[in-house]
C-alpha cells in the first residue's frame, strides 16, 4: 500500500505537488495516467507519494471525472487520496473533487469527507472568507479572468465547486482557523455531525494549513470518517503529516551477484559482510558439478530477497569459501554465468531490487543479456576498472548497477562499490521522477514459458 495517491489534472501541477511532498522527506514520483492504468498500478507501491496526471483540466467535466476515478482505482489502496487542483481554481474542480470522493467511498464503504483548503501561501494564493486570492486580488480581477479556455468569473470557492457538484459544504473561516485549537476542532466536529461532505477552509500561511489538518484528524476520531483532500498541494501535505504518514516505502534491497572464483573476490565478499552486514548466499550447484542448479538457485535467491529488508545487501555467489573452488571444464565455465543469470532474472521478476552489483566479466554480460539490457549508460568510474551506471533497454532500464572484474581492486573495493551504489540509489530515491509508461526496476509479468537455459 502506498501512503499517498494524488490525482492531478496537469503535469506542471503534478510535478509541483510531488516536490511539495518530497520537501518533507517523502519519496514522490509523477506518472502520466494517460498512458494506461497499469502505470499507476505499477508505481503506486514503489513510492510514498504517487502523483498521477490525467491531463484533464480542459476536458469536459464527465471525462475529467472518469479519468480521476480511473486513477483512484488503479492506485488503490492508499492511506490518503488527494485531488490536486489548480491554484487559481481553473478546470474541473467540482467534477474531479466529487469523483475522487465517490470512488474512495465506493472502495472503502466508509463515509468520505473532503478537506478543500485551496491556499498555496508560498505561491501567493490565499483563501479568506471562502474567497480565493491571487497576490491579494480576487481571481476575477486578475489575468485568469481572461483565460482563453477557463476564464475565472468568480473567486468564491463554494460557488466554483457548485458549478459541478452538489456536495454539502461547510466553511471554516479565518477567525476559527486562527482561534483556540479546541474551538477549531469543535467547529469541524459540529460540521461533521451536521452532515458536511466537504469543508472549505480559509488559510494564509502554512501554519494555518497544519492547524486545519490536525484539527480535522482530531475531530474525526470516533466518527468513522475517511479524509480526501482537494487543493493545490500544501493542504494535502499537511493532511498526510497530520495522519502520521511518513516515509514508509524505502525501496528494495541491493543485490550482489558474484560469479568470480578468485581469492581476491572471496576476501572482498568477506569484507563486505564484516563492514556492511551483507548476507551471503551460496548458489546451489548440480550434483558433482560447479554448474549452478537453476531451479534450486532460484528458490534460494527468491527466499533471500523475500526476507530482506529494503536497505539490506543480499549477496548471491558461486564461490564463498576456498572449499567452493572446484575444477571445471571449458563447457562448465561457459554454463556457469548463463545459469546464474537465469536464476537472477527469474527472481527479480517477482522480487524487485533497487540496485545491482556484479563481479566477473562473463557473469555481468550474462546478467545483462538475461535482463534484456542493450548495454550500460556509464556515469563514472568508482575505482580504476570498476564502473557505475544504469541499464539501457529492456524491462529493467534505468536500474543502477556497479560492476567490476574478479581481479579488480583491493580487499575493500567491493565495499567501496556498494557504498557508491547505495549513495546513488539514495539520491535517486529523493529525486522527483517523471515516469514513462513503465515502472523502473519492475518488469511486465513474467512470460508463461521460461527461457531455455
Amino acid at each position: 500500500m502506498g501512503d499517498v495517491l494524488v490525482v492531478a489534472d496537469d503535469l506542471t501541477g503534478a510535478n509541483a505537488t510531488a516536490a511539495d511532498f518530497s520537501s518533507v522527506g517523502l519519496r514522490a514520483a509523477t506518472a502520466s495516467a494517460a498512458t494506461g492504468a497499469e502505470v499507476v498500478t505499477g508505481m503506486a507501491s514503489r513510492f510514498d507519494v504517487l502523483v498521477a496526471t490525467t491531463d484533464s483540466r480542459h476536458s469536459p467535466p464527465d471525462e475529467a471525472a472518469a479519468r480521476a476515478r480511473s486513477v483512484v482505482r488503479a492506485g488503490w489502496p492508499a492511506r490518503l487520496v488527494c485531488n490536486r487542483i489548480d491554484t487559481t481554481l481553473r478546470g474541473n474542480v467540482g467534477a474531479t473533487t466529487a469523483a475522487v470522493a465517490d470512488e474512495v467511498r465506493s472502495l472503502t464503504g466508509a463515509r468520505v469527507v473532503v478537506l478543500c483548503a485551496p491556499a498555496h501561501p508560498t505561491a501567493g494564493r490565499h483563501t479568506i472568507g471562502g474567497t480565493q486570492l491571487l497576490d491579494g486580488r480576487r481571481l476575477e480581477e486578475t489575468e485568469v479572468a481572461r483565460d482563453s479556455r477557463t476564464p475565472m468569473r468568480t473567486s468564491d470557492v463554494l460557488e466554483i465547486l457548485r458549478q459541478q457538484t452538489d456536495l454539502t459544504a461547510h466553511l471554516v473561516p479565518m477567525a476559527v482557523v486562527t482561534g483556540p485549537a479546541e474551538s477549531l476542532v469543535g467547529d469541524i466536529g459540529a460540521a461533521l455531525d451536521g452532515g458536511a461532505e466537504i469543508l472549505i477552509a480559509d488559510a494564509m500561511t502554512e501554519e494555518h494549513l497544519a492547524r486545519i489538518a490536525t484539527a480535522a484528524v482530531t475531530a474525526s476520531e470516533g466518527r468513522d470518517v475517511v479524509w480526501v483532500t482537494s487543493d493545490p498541494g500544501p493542504s494535502s501535505v499537511a493532511m498526510a503529516r497530520a495522519l502520521g504518514l511518513g516515509r514508509t516505502s524505502h525501496g528494495f534491497p541491493l543485490l550482489v551477484v558474484s560469479g568470480s572464483a578468485t581469492e581476491l573476490t572471496r576476501k572482498q565478499l568477506q569484507q563486505l559482510v564484516a563492514e556492511r552486514g551483507a548476507v551471503v548466499h551460496r548458489m546451489p550447484s548440480l550434483p558433482g558439478s560447479a554448474v549452478p542448479d537453476v531451479e534450486a538457485a532460484t528458490a534460494v535467491l527468491a527466499e533471500a530477497l523475500a526476507q530482506a529488508a529494503a536497505d539490506d545487501i543480499v549477496v548471491f555467489a558461486t564461490v564463498v569459501e576456498d572449499s567452493d573452488v572446484r575444477p571445471m571444464t571449458a563447457e562448465d565455465a561457459a554454463r556457469i554465468p548463463r545459469h546464474l543469470a537465469t536464476a537472477v532474472r527469474r527472481v527479480v521478476e517477482e522480487h524487485p531490487v533497487e540496485g545491482l552489483f556484479t563481479t566477473g566479466g562473463d557473469v555481468t554480460a550474462a546478467v545483462l543479456a538475461e535482463l534484456g539490457s542493450h548495454g550500460l549508460e556509464i556515469s563514472g568510474e568508482v575505482v580504476p576498472l570498476a564502473v557505475a551506471g544504469t541499464l539501457v533497454g529492456g524491462p529493467w532500464e534505468g536500474m543502477h548497477i556497479t560492476t567490476k572484474g574478479g581481479l579488480v581492486g583491493d580487499v575493500g573495493t567491493t565495499v567501496t562499490c556498494l557504498d557508491h551504489l547505495r549513495q546513488t540509489v539514495e539520491l535517486d530515491r529523493r529525486r522527483v521522477a517523471s515516469a514513462d509508461s513503465r515502472p523502473l526496476h519492475r518488469p511486465p509479468p513474467a512470460p508463461t514459458k521460461e527461457r531455455q537455459t
